[in-house]
């Protein structure tokens, strides 16, 4: 199993593509939708690429795991979930900086009455808890049972 073809979960990705989906599209918009859409595109992009590339791919084992299935070649997503321990004190900061420019889109989505934007806003708030509290653990812990098995085997 190549670092490649572990998945990120389909509810996780497609919850991803649907928020940068409709933030591209505010991007377009005129005033202060789009100026703040913009700022938050800037932050928020970068971050979503990392955590495509460490943080969420390892939880597309985690069901395999949980049932017992257990492959040496797992041990691909170890190289993943080491760069998510090392990076995840900078991916916390970056949802700082995620979290003020997600309330500058609410201000100006509601200053322009723009609802299916403030929604996007809305929207925004809770996936950075959820990765924070359930997802990046996940994934560590994803890490860390495979290298247990490994050394057991």
């Amino acid at each position: 199993m190549s670092p490649n073809k572990i998945e990120i979960p389909r509810s996780v990705k497609t919850e991803h593509d649907a928020i940068h989906a409709t933030l591209k599209e505010a991007t377009r918009a005129t005033g202060r939708v789009g100026s703040a859409a913009q700022e938050l595109a800037r932050v928020l992009d970068p971050h979503f690429v990392r955590e495509e590339e460490i943080a969420l791919p390892p939880l597309g084992l985690l069901s395999r795991l949980a049932s017992g299935d257990f492959t040496a070649d797992m041990a691909d997503v170890l190289s993943m979930t080491d760069a998510l321990k090392r990076e995840l004190p900078q991916m916390l900061e970056e949802h700082k900086a995620i979290r003020v420019a997600v309330d500058n889109l609410r201000i100006a989505a509601r200053a322009d009455n723009a609802q299916k934007y403030e929604r996007l806003a809305s929207d925004l708030a809770l996936p950075a808890q959820t990765e924070e509290e359930l997802l990046y653990p996940a994934a560590n812990l994803v890490g860390d049972i495979i290298r247990a098995r490994l050394r057991s085997t």
